[in-house]
């Protein structure tokens, strides 16, 4: 087959036999038709695929500054006040007189954050199953501590130390 003479103006015949002519960057044939028209229009979400979600920039609460770091203004920030409803009829999801839980933490340096704290439960959670820390919080007046089991062991080795030095005394 002999190349028309439109296609001349490419490199070599087999070039001129390759179909579709265009690629994109990574080499991949470009099936499409060269769009006409101007291309400066909007763009909507009616434009953009099926993930592409445009916005309406209402919740522009900071900025991005040159640092690429979001630079929140707090007085942009919303604020939600909570009106007085003790004398209506509405009631909350949660009833009021619900017991407040308190939280100790003895032995993690960085408290609920220290990741010893999460291997620790998970542990005792595959060891124990899913009931591993049932304790009646009423008996303790809705107080939890936690203490860290090299701790608590260091503290029963030094309970048993004072108790043998007291029998040997």
């Amino acid at each position: 087959m002999k190349a028309s003479s439109v296609l001349n103006f490419q490199q070599t015949a087999l070039a001129n036999l390759k179909r579709p002519w265009q690629t994109f960057k990574d080499g991949q044939i470009w099936y499409g038709f060269q769009k006409t028209g101007s291309k400066r229009v909007p763009l909507t979400t009616k434009h953009g695929n099926k993930h592409y979600y445009k916005g309406t920039r209402s919740s522009g609460i900071g900025r991005l500054n040159k640092n690429a770091t979001y630079m929140i203004n707090w007085q942009k920030v919303r604020t939600y006040v909570v009106p007085d409803l003790s004398n209506t009829e509405l009631k909350a999801l949660v009833s009021g007189n619900s017991p407040q839980i308190y939280q100790k933490v003895t032995g993690y340096a960085d408290g609920f954050k220290n990741p010893d704290l999460a291997l620790n439960r998970v542990i005792d959670f595959v060891e124990h199953g899913e009931h591993y820390d049932d304790l009646d919080l009423e008996k303790t007046q809705y107080f939890e501590h936690i203490i860290n089991p090299e701790v608590e062991k260091a503290e029963d080795n030094f309970e048993q130390l004072v108790a043998q030095e007291q029998k040997q005394e």
